[in-house]
């Protein structure tokens, strides 16, 4: 669990935005390359901004309010990581591979996406009379 880190990527309009990944397969204390990897590949997600900095944040928790957080936690809480030897040690070289391709990035979404979701939501519960 505590390899699961989220990372803040700076708009240049000042907006925020997360990802979240496996944080400490790099290195256990610096999250230089992977800040450098996250800012990479940022752009191609709907990010409603231009990424110009990106920084591993101070808790998990500092992007818990973001729209698609949770489902991005669960997915990664569901992976199976191997905790022992040359199996662990396997893994963490693929994994550092990959995300070095932009993979393992799992973006949590803009407020706009929330805010649209949510219209929506609640739009289709006062249409059929369950609000």
């Amino acid at each position: 669990m505590e390899s699961l880190v989220a990372v803040a990527v700076k708009l240049e309009n000042g907006q925020k935005r997360f990802f979240l990944t496996w944080g400490r397969i790099f290195d256990a204390v610096d999250g230089s390359e992977l800040e450098k990897i996250v800012l990479k590949y940022s752009s191609g997600y709907a990010l409603d901004g231009n990424p110009i900095v990106a920084e591993v944040a101070y808790s998990l928790q500092d992007a818990a309010y973001e729209p698609y957080f949770y489902e991005a936690f669960y997915f990664l809480c569901s992976t199976r990581v191997p905790t022992v030897g040359s199996t662990y040690k396997k893994w963490v070289t693929k994994m550092r591979r990959d995300m070095r391709q932009g993979k393992h990035l799992f973006y949590c979404g803009s407020p706009k996406q929330r805010d649209v979701a949510s219209s929506t939501f609640w739009s289709m519960r006062i249409a059929d009379g369950s609000h």
